[in-house]
């Protein structure tokens, strides 16, 4: 998984995951406890899937969304990841 810094809706500057759709499959399915920072864009294990607003352990924001939610919320990019 990747991330992109991506300009909300509010205008505000976000990043948001991306992932192609065998490494979503797999978080989704297999794992399931994946979260997201939308402030730094780090990853974090242990995040319920349903997971909105959780303190991020590295920059310290309500910002980490489960990968789920993030899906839900259509803040997910699906495609090829570029490293």
């Amino acid at each position: 998984m990747t991330r992109e810094l991506v300009k909300m809706k509010s205008g505000a500057m976000r990043y948001r995951p991306v992932v192609n759709e065998s490494e979503l499959r797999h978080q989704l399915y297999a794992e399931g406890n994946l979260g997201f920072c939308l402030d730094c864009g780090m990853e974090t294990d242990g995040v319920e899937p349903d997971a909105r607003k959780y303190r991020c352990g590295d920059c310290g924001m309500m910002a980490v969304y489960g990968l789920e939610e993030l899906v839900m919320m259509g803040l997910v990019r699906i495609g090829e990841v570029v490293d």
